[in-house]
């Protein structure tokens, strides 16, 4: 019988995973690598990282908004209701990150290069937005804490490929060796969506015959745009999954959660190689190994209190923990001219940030109605990408308004993480919603 994730565990956590490692790869590339090789030859200021990495977010802040209704609305569904998507967007993700092979020299057109940043994480959001759905979907609730945990642990593995190797080719053989490596690797990715199937009786592909089982959905059961504005008001009536809107909008401002961005984390370049003097490859190397260790472990700690504790409960002593980590490190400020001991704190730190970034997704998957997953998930993800954007945006701000002290601009993000703290108090303990959206099987 072939392979597909309704009936296989396995299918579904690997194919999953397998696309969140692909998001991780050309991210971390551009924002981490590229970004601190530049930060390094003195070719990128803060300003221009932010126009950077903005281009990058614009597709993640309003195309997620479009993308999310497009693919509850269009479905193909002889193929699965997720999978086609999914295959598009890794398919573009693949052709866009071919097209940076057009720049010549990326220090000398930083224009060019944000614009394909920008077309490129068109696709990436579209991915990030179809694979949300698909585990939606396919995945259980009792199974959304320890698998939030793995797909975070799989975009991990992603950015220690990129950071750890890429940056090696790139120091080596340069950016374009670099892009080759990249292209070949989302390929390889793109197999898997390719020949693992949805459900029993999918096609693999337009024009083979029926694989058997149950039949797929007829393509009368798709949604108009009204009726999925009318489902998503319904679907977030509640006063828990209001509270979640906020909660995404205001989560990421103040950093801490492994991407860079944010407050305190958009400035991790200019404070340790800049400010503190660190060589940009140890700076790479601290971040490609040790941190990305301690965020994946932290995912998969997380997805276990989560599921053992409940992912509310989880989130919300996470970020009490954190929120008091991060002024305990600015209160250290004397000594951070010790690397050794600076590396230890970041690697706590993180830690305890990504146990929230697990329990964050899984408790906003549980309340997520399966039938507006790519609606209602990809705007909880966009206004969480709201805040992120906003948090960058503020950051150069801020350090110029404490006169470039960086631990003063920690007590300004422990501020907006402390926030989100009071807002998780307020929030109900998530209810199961019910679905009529056929359930994962629990078998092999």
């Amino acid at each position: 019988m072939a392979v597909n994730m309704q009936e296989s565990r396995t299918a579904r956590f690997g194919t999953v995973c397998a696309l969140y490692f692909a998001q991780g790869v050309p991210w971390f590339f551009v924002a981490t690598v590229l970004v601190t090789f530049l930060v390094d030859n003195n070719s990128m200021t803060d300003d221009q990282k932010l126009t950077l990495i903005s281009a990058g977010m614009l597709p993640w802040i309003i195309g997620k908004l479009v993308l999310g209704p497009v693919i509850d609305r269009y479905r193909f569904q002889h193929m699965g209701r997720r999978r086609p998507w999914v295959l598009i967007a890794q398919l573009g993700m693949v052709l866009t990150m071919a097209a940076f092979l057009l720049v010549d020299d990326p220090a000398d057109d930083l224009q060019t290069l944000a614009l394909f940043f920008l077309i490129h994480n068109i696709f990436a959001a579209l991915q990030d937005v179809s694979s949300d759905a698909l585990a939606v979907d396919t995945l259980s609730d009792e199974e959304l804490p320890i698998a939030n945990g793995l797909m975070f642990v799989a975009k991990g593995f992603g950015a220690m490929f990129a950071v750890l190797g890429l940056s090696r080719v790139l120091d080596d053989s340069g950016f374009h060796a670099a892009l080759q490596v990249q292209i070949a690797v989302l390929g390889v990715v793109m197999l898997i969506p390719l020949f693992v199937r949805e459900r029993p009786g999918d096609r693999l592909f337009p024009w083979s015959d029926e694989s058997g089982g149950t039949a797929a959905a007829p393509e009368s059961d798709t949604m108009t745009f009204g009726e999925i504005i009318t489902g998503f008001k319904t679907a977030v009536s509640n006063n828990t999954a209001k509270m979640a809107l906020l909660l995404c909008t205001i989560m990421w401002i103040g950093g801490g959660m492994g991407t860079g961005m944010g407050v305190i984390d958009f400035q991790w370049e200019f404070l340790f190689v800049d400010e503190l003097g660190w060589e940009s490859q140890d700076y790479l190397d601290a971040k490609g190994l040790p941190v990305f260790l301690m965020t994946m472990l932290g995912f998969l700690v997380g997805g276990l209190l989560g599921s053992k504790f409940g992912s509310k409960k989880t989130l919300t002593y996470a970020v009490a923990v954190g929120t008091v980590m991060t002024v305990v490190w600015s209160m250290m400020r004397s000594q951070w001219t010790d690397s050794g001991l600076m590396l230890q704190i970041w690697l706590v730190w993180t830690m305890v940030w990504a146990i929230v970034g697990a329990n964050l997704l899984a408790f906003l998957m549980s309340v997520t109605t399966k039938e507006f997953a790519g609606t209602q998930f990809s705007i909880y993800m966009t206004l969480i990408n709201v805040g992120a954007f906003t948090g960058n945006a503020l950051s150069p701000q801020i350090l110029d308004l404490v006169g470039g002290s960086f631990p003063n601009l920690f007590l300004f993000g422990a501020a907006f993480q402390a926030l989100v703290f009071f807002l998780l108090t307020r929030i109900d303990d998530a209810p199961v919603l019910p679905s009529t959206a056929t359930g994962a099987s629990e078998s092999e």
